[in-house]
């Protein structure tokens, strides 16, 4: 019996490779911006929503959708941006 390879499956095109986005270093490991971005803006997000309304389960369902909203929005705009 013979071992399958799994490098045979795998067909990579080169017009097809990712473009890197902007990164940022921190703490020593390099994060694209846009997870940064979304990150801080969901933590900030969560502080000014607490304050205001004191529920926890207001605070996780907005924070969640700002970081989600942000994450792939800027993830997207990156992509079009570099002509991916």
């Amino acid at each position: 019996m013979t071992a399958a390879n799994p490098t045979a499956f795998v067909e990579v095109r080169s017009e097809a490779r990712h473009t890197p986005t902007p990164t940022v270093e921190v703490a020593g490991v390099r994060w694209p911006v846009h997870k940064l971005h979304a990150v801080l803006l969901a933590v900030v997000v969560a502080v000014l929503v607490f304050a205001l309304t004191g529920s926890g389960l207001v605070v996780a369902w907005t924070s969640a959708a700002v970081l989600l909203a942000t994450w792939w929005g800027e993830r997207i705009w990156f992509s079009h941006r570099r002509g991916v």
